[in-house]
């Protein structure tokens, strides 16, 4: 499961490979590591076969040590994006990573609501280098 959340962070967002590159090395080691496993499962389909196999129960300790070094380094990362903007501290790691791993800066405006009290969304306006953001807020009626 933690492979699976880690693949789709390190293998899909280049962002977070070039803030973290020797994380990012130690997932794509992690990842080949895994995709072997499965390769030599899928060619010998027995349950126990595959799980007798010399060595594979260090092979995959080793592998969940190396991923809790990933998952806490990432962790680390988005720390010190909080603590640079702690409003980021109402988002959880899975919105604050869909933030961090884009250049669009309209991919912050579904989060509004939970970074700002009574803040429906944003206007953003463009003008030269610079980028002016327009709160619009929220009411009920």
């Amino acid at each position: 499961r933690k492979w699976m959340y880690l693949e789709s962070i390190f293998i899909g967002s280049d962002d977070i490979r070039n803030q973290l590159p020797q994380e990012a090395k130690r997932f794509d080691t992690i990842d080949k590591a895994w995709l072997k496993i499965m390769l030599d499962t899928a060619k010998n389909t027995n349950v126990l076969d595959a799980c007798s196999t010399d060595g594979r129960l260090d092979q995959l300790r080793t592998l969940s040590e190396q991923l809790e070094v990933c998952q806490k380094s990432l962790s680390e990362y988005l720390d010190t994006k909080r603590c640079a903007f702690p409003r980021f501290y109402f988002i959880s790691d899975d919105e604050l990573l869909a933030i961090l791993g884009t250049a669009d800066p309209t991919s912050v405006q579904e989060h509004m609501l939970k970074l700002f009290d009574n803040c429906a969304g944003t206007a953003l306006a463009c003008a030269g280098l610079q980028l002016r953001v327009l709160m619009l807020a929220s009411c009920s009626i």
